[in-house]
């Protein structure tokens, strides 16, 4: 988008750069974004949930809550049978209806390559929202779901694995970010993004960048899925290296190429990444335990611009 003027009004709050966009009418504060992705998984129904809890996420990211949404389907009638879309759609419907969201409706066009994904409208409430930027240096940085689907899912795209070896890591996909938003806000937190396609030190970086901060991440406190761990060397998606020369030169680590894998691999509906002040922990432990809400302390926020993992 560089050199290309996008045009603003004065209520818009949260334009390009963001995980979602953030717009002002008539009272009320809304949230909007798109996603879409490919098959993660054998079953359409997942396929059609996961990709619903994706699409879903960034809203929440923003502290803001789903209302409505819009399906976006690639599908070749000629290849797949009909009752694959239908079981797709079931997935997807399912979901919305466990968030709240109402379908709208959408657009289908006809696809080589199947994909599914929502465009979605949320609303802040008390106009509240949380953006990139705001971390401090001092605070604490909290992740809420594991990190390494990329591989899993590559393994079970290959033949490596088998969808029964991934149950973990779909269950955590199909968990919607809605308890860890609310985790998140009833916090201060004072940014936020979800990990997904960036991995986890692509979205960490997007949250330093924005926020003129660096951070520290200690290794061993990662969450990471265990079969991730044991195939990363000799099996993870294109999109990890990528994300892995993307942050190279901002990086500052004694880590081997195979465990900075792990922490670039591309995520499929990750946790929340957020930082928040540092004594609030007792705060975050019995709100986490209140909302049933899994979360990993994994480093801190500093002063001196990158990121540093040890």
């Amino acid at each position: 988008m560089e050199g290309i003027e996008v045009y603003k009004d004065e209520r818009t709050l949260v334009s390009i750069g963001d995980d979602a966009g953030v717009y002002a009418y008539e009272g009320s504060v809304l949230v909007q974004t798109v996603d879409f992705i490919t098959p993660v998984v054998n079953d359409p129904y997942l396929w059609g949930s996961i990709s619903t809890a994706n699409s879903l996420s960034d809203v929440y990211a923003m502290g803001g809550v789903p209302m409505t949404a819009l399906a976006i389907v690639g599908f070749n009638n000629c290849d797949l049978d009909l009752e694959v879309f239908r079981s797709l759609m079931k997935g997807a419907t399912d979901k919305l209806r466990e968030a709240k969201t109402t379908l709208l409706g959408g657009h289908t066009v006809d696809d080589k390559e199947p994909k599914f994904g929502l465009a979605v409208t949320g609303v802040c409430p008390e106009g509240k929202y949380v953006t990139h930027k705001g971390a401090k240096p001092g605070q604490i940085i909290v992740l809420t779901k594991p990190v390494g689907t990329g591989i899993l899912i590559k393994a079970l795209k290959e033949g490596v694995l088998s969808q029964a070896d991934l149950r973990e890591a779909i269950e955590n996909m199909l968990t919607l970010n809605d308890r860890a938003s609310k985790l998140m806000m009833s916090l201060s937190a004072s940014a936020c993004t979800d990990v997904t396609g960036f991995g986890l030190l692509g979205h960490l970086w997007n949250i330093c960048k924005a926020s003129s901060v660096g951070a520290k991440i200690f290794y061993e406190s990662v969450p990471v899925y265990d079969r991730s761990v044991e195939l990363v060397k000799d099996l993870h998606p294109k999109g990890a290296e990528e994300n892995l020369s993307f942050v190279s030169g901002k990086l500052k680590t004694y880590l081997n190429r195979g465990e900075l894998l792990l922490l670039t691999d591309p995520v499929t509906s990750g946790g929340l990444l957020f930082t928040v002040d540092k004594d609030r922990e007792r705060d975050l432990k019995e709100e986490a335990e209140r909302l049933r809400v899994n979360y990993w302390v994994i480093g801190e926020v500093i002063s001196e611009e990158g990121i540093e993992v040890v």
